[in-house]
């Protein structure tokens, strides 16, 4: 979880399947922690309902996220032929797109 809350807005994360478990990676795309952008103020394309909705819709998701027993875990959208699906995600998968340092570490491989 700490690891979402540093990476901020704009770090994408990459999502997978590990047994019964979506997890996150810091790179790639495809999930994001759970919550909708909300304006400053009204446009033609983000009038009033629109507001109220999104309104509403953070307020669900904060609600789910603040009733979440596991620390481990985070609320995430992740997409999948350009629609979403909530999910409650965990991150710090290592994949074959790692470092070789960090590849070296999860397998806990022998140094040359």
């Amino acid at each position: 979880m700490a690891e979402v809350q540093q990476g901020g807005l704009g770090v994408k994360y990459s999502w997978t399947i590990r047994g019964k478990k979506v997890t996150c990676k810091k790179g790639g795309g495809g999930q994001t922690v759970a919550a909708l952008w909300e304006a400053d103020e009204l446009t033609d394309f983000h009038d009033a309902e629109l507001a109220r909705a999104t309104r509403e819709i953070n307020a669900i998701v904060d609600r789910i996220q603040k009733n979440n027993k596991d620390p481990e875990r985070n609320l995430s959208f992740i997409q999948f032929k350009n629609r979403h699906l909530l999910v409650w995600a965990t991150y710090g998968a290592v994949t074959p797109y790692d470092d070789d340092a960090t590849i070296i570490k999860a397998l806990k491989l022998k140094s040359k």
